[in-house]
């Protein structure tokens, strides 16, 4: 019998009942360098930290990489224990349990390096950045501002390498990214003359969402995520993919 404990509340686990929480069947759409398969393994950031979180309890994790849309209806048809990388919203809360927040998520500007491009971060974001071409990724929402934007200031591109691409080859004034993605692409294509630019930064808190009948699975990840976080393991995941703390 394991025993958990978490906010003063003592959670049993069966040892002797295999087939009770010893594998939990998660979904997430392909995002490198959070998720991605390599070889017919799945393995990433993301990943890792959820794997970590559970095996502090001795606990599989399969996971499923599958279009987002895909993701949704394995959690709708109960195909699934949880999904990741998910952000809560009052809609979702009546669906999903969500857990702690696993990660998170900063988007920001991105600019060939030695370019005079500057953002003012104390001033209205909006007529700034009319004044550049900014690339974006297509059918993309990131936040209003940016949404609002028309070409030809905001350029859509069909990928993240092709933003990069465009930037390189001077198409591109900025170009708006994950900071993670950025920096695992920048390493992948060998690219070192590319920085962030300071001054604006869309920040969202993601998490890992079960069905809403799994509420002792949620405070066993909570828990084991806790500890890894404690012991320094969930750093030192972040740092084996090159992304700084609190990324």
């Amino acid at each position: 019998m394991w025993l958990v404990v978490v906010a003063k509340e003592v959670i049993s686990i069966d040892n002797n009942d295999d087939k009770e929480m010893r594998v939990v069947e998660l979904v997430a759409d392909p995002y490198p360098p959070y998720q991605y398969d390599e070889g017919g393994t799945v393995k990433g950031i993301d990943h890792d930290i959820i794997a970590a979180a559970f095996g502090e309890f001795l606990i599989e994790t399969r996971i499923r990489l599958l279009p987002w849309e895909a993701c949704i209806e394995q959690m709708e048809m109960k195909q699934a224990d949880g999904i990741f990388q998910i952000a809560p919203t009052p809609e979702r809360k009546k669906t999903y349990a969500f857990s702690h927040p696993l990660r998170t998520a900063r988007t920001v500007f991105f600019k060939k390096s030695g370019s005079p491009v500057r953002l003012h971060g104390n001033a209205e974001i909006l007529p700034q950045l009319t004044k550049f071409r900014i690339g974006v990724l297509s059918g993309y929402s990131y936040d209003p501002v940016i949404d609002r934007l028309k070409e030809p200031v905001k350029i859509a591109a069909r990928n993240q390498e092709q933003l990069l691409k465009d930037l390189l080859a001077g198409k591109l004034d900025m170009a708006l990214m994950d900071s993670g993605v950025a920096s695992y692409l920048m390493q992948k294509m060998h690219i070192v003359d590319i920085e962030p630019v300071k001054g604006y930064q869309i920040s969202r808190q993601l998490h890992v969402a079960f069905q809403k009948n799994l509420d002792k699975l949620v405070h066993i990840f909570n828990a084991g995520l806790k500890k890894i976080k404690e012991s320094g393991l969930y750093n030192k995941i972040l740092d084996e993919f090159g992304l700084h703390h609190g990324e």
